[in-house]
Formats: C-alpha cells, sequence, structure tokens
C-alpha cells in the first residue's frame, strides 16, 4: 500500500492582515483558484471578478493574506482568506443602492440570492440590531501550496478576528461539496439556506446554471459566536 506523506508548513511563510498594495495579487490568485470552483468553472472567472472581490474586502481590516517571502516577486502572495462586515444598516443601504439594478453577472445574483435567503432565517439582527456579522467573501490557495494546511490558517486568523471585534455571527456562502462539508459537518455551521444551482432563475427568467450538477446545491451557512 502505498504511503501519503502529510506536507509540514514552511516556516517562512507569513500570515498578515490584507493591505490595499496585496489588492492586484488577491485579484490575480482569485481569478485563478476560483476557477476550481464549481461556479468558476463552469460560468468562467474575469481579471474583473477577481479586483471586484479584491475591492470588497478591504472595506473592513478583516481579510488575511499569506505570502511567501522567498520567492523573487514582484508577486509573493500564495493564500487569501477575505472577508467583510455585515450590519443591518450596510444591508439596508446595499439594498437601496441596488434596487431596481439589472445584474447581468448570473454568479453575482445568485450569491446575492443566497444572502437574502440568509438574511430571512438568521436571528442576529432581531436580537441585537446593531450586531456585527462577518461574511467571508473568498479563499484562495496558490496550487503549489496546497496540502500545507494555509486554508485552515486562514479560517482560525478570521474566525479569531471575528470575536476580536465583537461580530456575533460568521456567514458564509458555500459552493462546492468540500467547503460544504466543513463548515456543515466539521465546523458546525448551521445551513441556512439553499437553492438548487440547475433550477435558479434570474431576475429575467434565466436559467444560467441549468447544466451544472455538481454539487446540486448551492448553500449558505451561520455560525453564532461566543
Amino acid at each position: 500500500m502505498a504511503s501519503t506523506t502529510r506536507q509540514t508548513r514552511p516556516d517562512h511563510l507569513v500570515a498578515r492582515l490584507m493591505t490595499h498594495a496585496d489588492k492586484p495579487e488577491v485579484a490575480e490568485l482569485f481569478a485563478s483558484t476560483f476557477q476550481r470552483e464549481p461556479l468558476g468553472a463552469y460560468c468562467g472567472v474575469t481579471l474583473d471578478e477577481g479586483y471586484s472581490v479584491a475591492k470588497a474586502s478591504m472595506v473592513d481590516p478583516v481579510s488575511f493574506v499569506v505570502e511567501d517571502p522567498t520567492l523573487p516577486g514582484p508577486k509573493r502572495l500564495v493564500a487569501f482568506r477575505t472577508s467583510s462586515i455585515l450590519t443591518k444598516v450596510r444591508l439596508a443601504a446595499d439594498k437601496a443602492a441596488t434596487a431596481g439594478e439589472d445584474d447581468h453577472n448570473p454568479v453575482q445574483e445568485v450569491l446575492g440570492h443566497m444572502k437574502y435567503l440568509w438574511l430571512e432565517k438568521t436571528t442576529v439582527f432581531t436580537t441585537n440590531p446593531e450586531a456585527k456579522v462577518m461574511k467571508f467573501i473568498a479563499l484562495g490557495v496558490d496550487i503549489r501550496y496546497e496540502g500545507l494546511g494555509l486554508a485552515k490558517e486562514l479560517l482560525n486568523l478570521a474566525m479569531d478576528k471575528a470575536r476580536e471585534i465583537g461580530c456575533t455571527a460568521v456567514m458564509v456562502v458555500a459552493s462546492a461539496f468540500a467547503t460544504q462539508h466543513l463548515f456543515g459537518k466539521r465546523l458546525g455551521f448551521e445551513l441556512m439556506g439553499r437553492v438548487r444551482y440547475s433550477e435558479f432563475r434570474t431576475k429575467d427568467g434565466r436559467r444560467p446554471f441549468e447544466n451544472l450538477h455538481e454539487p446540486e446545491f448551492l448553500e449558505v451557512y451561520e455560525k453564532k459566536l461566543e
């Protein structure tokens, strides 16, 4: 029987908060890594989408990156976990700003739909109108650095930051089998809503994911923080 060797995390890798200077690298890393996610593989990913993710990830200082300082540069980022903070005021402002807009990006439309499925079920803002919720936006690990535990390290950093700044809960949309198993089975997140990819309809009635069947569902999860 072939033996498997578990790789250890190199000590020289540096995990730190994301800065504005990191946005171009995060955008490129997102564009390359999201292609391995079901939505990215099905619809394709553009660099512009990567820049949108990077921009949204800098609204609050809650996103993290891992860099390898031994790389020749100028590009040294090898992983990221991006997040933002949701509040009742921000959600209302976002809803007002997007009311009546036609979003021709089906991925953004379905992600927006998942956010509102979560809002219909969460009790976070009912019990505390001033509550803060950390929303995980995206995760990416350079394929050359997979198997080193960087995804778990970035997750722990993000969860610690959420507790540090007084978040009541964490919310995440999980698009793949692996992330659904991670959040729903291993980390104790509660399933708050799901939509079958093949049946989702956009505002104009299209079914952009009608041939996407693995996984069957896009899911949104929440975990309350103590």
